[in-house]
């Protein structure tokens, strides 16, 4: 394998699931030929001396042990935040790399994790359509990959960052000042477009726009969109959050099963895609995981009830991209 891109690891006051996320890492058959560069943010204005002391041992177990081959860590001063950390910290680090591979002090990795994205970002360097590799992808039932599907890998027009990897070409084209953001919301055209991604995006970016939000990657998404381009995502996840627990700003309790995967199904050498095309199925799928229409209550007892008797769901929400 040629270079192995750089992995960046964003944390901040989390020990317990900082310490799992790099005990992974360090299990990973690459690890010990990798960089590995820590961003701890400072601690907030109105931090707590608990919140302090957490970041403190976050601090101490990226310094505790040599996770990777090398490794160097960068303690901020002040709290950047879920939105600018990011968006430096990468910006930093593919300034002096071609590429590199993103985690979050949440994100569980197989120990082929490595392998895969360093695979993956080697071999769709020079796909310009492509913008992003994923690692993680939701579960079987919510995204269940055909039979007849030849690949390990397939064209997603959404990006997933749970695990995740791009390039410095493509990262550098994202405008991050939102001043685009006004005149797109205005095209029901291109919103229509951009929502075939999953019809909860435009939502997204429309909260950013307004300060609601203080996400960075549904701008990722959005460049990824206004440039044609696609991101790839595994059949079958590398990685698993393991912070759905509140312990974070973006993480939810009890997010759904949806959102869970088996990490022993975690591909070696996967078969990469090598011509970019959406398979019809699995986008349909994929869309329909990120519909933002429900079903109302009355149905879901309904479909509850039907199951309890042995039965199946009888009202079912699907919504398509393609017939």
């Amino acid at each position: 394998m040629n270079k192995l891109a750089p992995i960046i690891l964003f944390a901040y006051n989390r020990p317990w699931h900082t310490e799992q996320v790099l005990q992974a890492l360090k299990e990973n058959e690459l690890a010990d030929q990798s960089h590995l560069i820590v961003f701890v943010d400072g601690v907030k204005d109105n931090a707590t001396s608990a919140d302090i002391k957490q970041n403190q041992q976050v601090i101490e177990i990226a310094r505790s042990q040599k996770w990777c081959g090398s490794i160097e860590v960068h303690i901020s001063e002040y709290n950047h935040g879920c939105r600018w950390a990011p968006i430096n910290g990468i910006s930093y680090v593919l300034s002096e790399y071609p590429s590199c591979i993103i985690l979050e002090d949440d994100i569980l990795t197989s120990p082929y994790f490595l392998t895969y994205m360093n695979k993956a970002l080697q071999f769709y360097e020079n796909y310009q359509s492509v913008f992003s590799i994923s690692a993680f992808n939701l579960s079987e039932k919510a995204i269940p990959i055909p039979e007849d599907y030849d690949y390990d890998v397939y064209v997603s027009l959404r990006q997933l960052n749970w695990g995740w990897g791009t390039w410095a070409n493509r990262w550098n084209l994202v405008n991050w000042e939102k001043d685009n953001i006004p005149l797109f919301i205005d095209d029901k055209q291109q919103v229509d477009a951009f929502n075939r991604g999953g019809d909860d995006l435009s939502q997204m970016l429309l909260d950013e726009f307004d300060g609601k939000s203080q996400a960075w990657d549904i701008q990722f998404s959005f460049a990824q969109f206004y440039y044609h381009a696609v991101s790839i995502v595994p059949c079958y996840s590398y990685t698993q959050n393991i912070g759905l627990d509140n312990s974070g700003t973006h993480t939810l309790n009890n997010i759904g099963g949806s959102f869970v995967a088996d990490l022993s199904k975690a591909v070696l050498e996967p078969r990469l895609l090598p011509i970019i095309y959406e398979d019809k199925r699995i986008v349909n799928h994929f869309y329909n995981v990120f519909s933002t229409k429900k079903r109302p209550l009355w149905q879901k007892v309904f479909n509850r009830l039907n199951r309890l008797l042995g039965g199946k769901n009888i009202f079912v929400v699907k919504k398509k991209i393609y017939d």
